[in-house]
């Protein structure tokens, strides 16, 4: 009787050892922690600047990215050189949050640095631009499981979850310093946002995710040395 409650209680514990291991989001959010790839198509969008320069200029429907990621974290890196079609620009990293119960997840990104001189003739804006850097971003995605699987070309992989742009500028958007005429001042300063965006991820494995079998046997252990003490 001891050795049997000695078991189920070593089982238990190691089982709350594994959930806590791999514990994760929940909800869909969940199924983007273990993925390591992401479909990333952004269909439209506005650069809006203002100061120096004043104008609006489309980003039009760029080709979709694939961005990679760590399978133990919400954390993507997106190449803003593949993104926007503009060489040069870094890859910035945006950390993951998951909300709305797992239904949601929410990346941000904070101040960085650039450094890097656009020409005009390269960008199409009337003045060569020094963007100096990115002082804050934000993109969130509203997830939604798929009825049948999206076989992606771009990332050679098979996903089972959609996400789609939600919250609007409040949530989406991409704060930019630069200077016009690649010289810095209060003068040629420039105040830039990228907005209006329209995107569409998609990721998502389909396997039981392996905190929801530790947590299942943790509670049967517990269960059973209960029982046995009755």
């Amino acid at each position: 009787m001891k050795g049997l409650i000695k078991l189920s209680l070593i089982g238990a514990i190691s089982a709350l050892f594994a959930l806590s291991a791999y514990a994760q989001p929940p909800g869909l959010a969940g199924l983007v922690w273990l993925d390591d790839k992401i479909e990333f198509d952004l269909n439209a969008g506005n650069l809006v600047t203002s100061g120096a320069l004043t104008t609006t200029i489309s980003l039009g429907n760029q080709n979709p990215v694939c961005i990679t990621k760590a399978t133990n974290s919400l954390d993507i890196n997106l190449d803003l050189a593949a993104l926007t079609g503009i060489s040069g620009l870094p890859t910035i990293t945006l950390t993951g949050t998951a909300l709305a119960g797992g239904s949601q997840v929410n990346w941000s990104v904070g101040e960085v640095p650039i450094n890097l001189c656009l020409r005009a003739a390269d960008t199409g804006l009337p003045a060569d631009i020094l963007i100096k850097k990115i002082t804050g971003g934000n993109l969130r995605a509203a997830l939604t499981l798929l009825d049948s699987p999206y076989n992606s070309s771009t990332c050679n992989d098979t996903f089972y979850v959609r996400g789609d742009d939600t919250g609007g500028n409040q949530f989406n958007y991409l704060n930019i310093e630069a200077y016009a005429l690649c010289v810095e001042s209060s003068f040629t300063r420039i105040n830039a946002t990228v907005r209006d965006l329209d995107f569409v991820i998609y990721t998502g494995p389909i396997p039981e995710p392996a905190s929801m079998l530790a947590l299942g046997s943790g509670l049967v252990g517990l269960v059973a040395m209960r029982r046995r003490k009755k």
